[in-house]
């Protein structure tokens, strides 16, 4: 963000915040066009999402084509780097560990979140069972959009279907709580209707198993994927510096990739390596399992194979990506051990709980966390307690947040101070901007290396804009 940014620009955020589109008179957008084109001081990230709501179709009456597509490049083009990060060096002592959320895998073609629930849909559809497609559409009428809440109600559904005090209770708490007449009658033929109806607790789990076999078929997007820019960047960091760890909640295989094509060497996640040299390995903690692990439902053992050799495998389609296998212990079936987004992970993936507490070591011991790419979601809760309990227990401890969401640092920064007493709001530093362009400069800068120039794109572009108004005006 701008040190200081003008009354003008502040009046026209703070009350564009407040407008909705269709509230926007001519004269008042003729105003906002204005400023932005012919302004020579920075402009907040906050534009970017303002901007956003603006109708377009709209805005082409009151201003020229022209003049809109300039300032939708000045307001794509916002970029917010604190200068704080460009002044931290690293010391050999010094203990860095890497968070990677789905951000950081995007730029190799793997679909985020807010994404997966649709490429679920295609997948059914190409099965062509009749519930599915249901349940598709059902979900598409309601504007459902999110997999998080899709997949955990699909597996609190099978659990409370084989325990009719829970669906009882639940069915309590949510509607009968007030304890109103009204709602008294209505909790009691519920209950009555439900009596004479039999829940099918097979449908329910087969369609609970089902989803998450889909979600397994999401994963193989993932299998041919390389890594980027990002990914390369981190992999120059951990040659130079020995006390680095990475935590990932992808389940990609394009950091493992990144370090292995490196010649470097990755510490074992599912098996232990107590007693081999694990010096020179690599730390990489998968908290929701990867493409290249498996599990057996009957005997619980979880394997961990080689992902070179599985995706040249694939790539060479030698052999399908194992969504389904057979267990070599005990004949069980094996299915990949990926945590599909869902609210209550801790309860349905026991065998992961080890990796998730070598993954809170990790961060309590750092002395600087790089969070790339990550989204701080509703249903990874767990992972910012972590966070804001290591914050709070290591006063020295810095953030550097690489996203482009502007609006991600000031959230946490609230949501930390709220928590933490007397939370020094500087030990959150931000990178509003595509992780593959800002962390290349951001680890130089931080081994050491020349930080990059200032650049004065904001008053360069206001120039230009202006002088190509004048001369249409004219």
């Amino acid at each position: 963000m701008p040190a200081t940014i003008s009354e003008t620009q502040k009046q026209f955020l703070e009350t564009l915040q407040k407008m909705r589109p269709e509230q926007i008179g001519t004269g008042y957008m003729h105003k906002l066009c204005e400023f932005l084109m012919e302004s020579s001081e920075e402009l907040d990230p906050a534009w970017q999402s303002i901007w956003k709501k603006i109708n377009r179709s709209s805005l082409l009456r009151y201003v020229p084509p022209h003049f809109i597509h300039e300032i939708e490049k000045r307001i794509s083009s916002i970029e917010v780097i604190d200068k704080e990060i460009y002044k931290i060096k690293i010391k050999d002592t010094t203990k860095v560990t890497f968070l990677l959320g789905a951000g950081a895998s995007a730029p190799s073609g793997i679909p985020t979140v807010d994404k997966l629930l649709s490429e679920l849909w295609n997948r059914a559809r190409k099965i062509g069972r009749e519930d599915l497609d249901k349940l598709a559409k059902w979900c598409a009428d309601r504007n459902i959009t999110n997999i998080e809440d899709l997949l955990t109600a699909a597996y609190i559904s099978n659990f409370s279907s084989k325990n009719s005090s829970v669906i009882s209770l639940l069915d309590y708490f949510l509607f009968s709580g007030s304890g109103t007449s009204l709602q008294e009658e209505e909790y009691e033929s519920r209950r009555l209707r439900r009596q004479r109806t039999q829940i099918d607790v097979s449908s329910i789990s087969f369609l609970q198993e089902t989803l998450q076999t889909l979600f397994a078929l999401l994963t193989n997007t993932m299998i041919s994927a390389k890594p980027n820019q990002t990914h390369q960047s981190i992999v120059d960091f951990l040659k130079l510096h020995n006390d680095t760890s990475i935590i990932t909640t992808n389940y990609d295989g394009c950091m493992d990739e990144a370090i292995l094509n490196r010649k470097l060497k990755l510490r074992s996640a599912l098996t232990s390596d107590t007693h081999l040299d694990v010096t020179d390995k690599v730390d990489l903690i998968k908290m929701h399992g990867s493409i290249n692990w498996a599990y057996c439902d009957s005997c619980h053992d979880a394997r961990e194979f080689d992902l070179l050799e599985l995706k040249n495998l694939y790539n060479k389609d030698i052999l399908s990506y194992p969504v389904m296998g057979i267990c070599k212990n005990c004949g069980g079936l094996r299915r990949p051990l990926l945590v599909p987004p869902l609210s209550f992970k801790f309860l349905m993936f026991p065998t992961l709980i080890d990796i998730w507490n070598t993954a809170r070591q990790r961060i309590e011991n750092a002395d600087y966390l790089i969070i790339i790419g990550y989204s701080f979601s509703e249903a990874d809760t767990y992972i910012t307690k972590i966070l804001s309990r290591s914050m709070a227990m290591k006063p020295s401890q810095k953030m550097i947040i690489v996203n482009n969401d502007p609006k991600l640092a000031p959230t946490l920064i609230e949501r930390f101070s709220a928590h933490i007493d007397e939370f020094d709001k500087t030990r959150i530093l931000r990178a509003v901007k595509s992780s593959e362009l800002a962390l290349p400069d951001i680890i130089n800068s931080l081994l050491g290396k020349t930080a990059p120039a200032k650049k004065a794109k904001a008053k360069t572009t206001a120039r230009r804009n202006t002088k190509k108004r004048k001369k249409t005006s004219s």
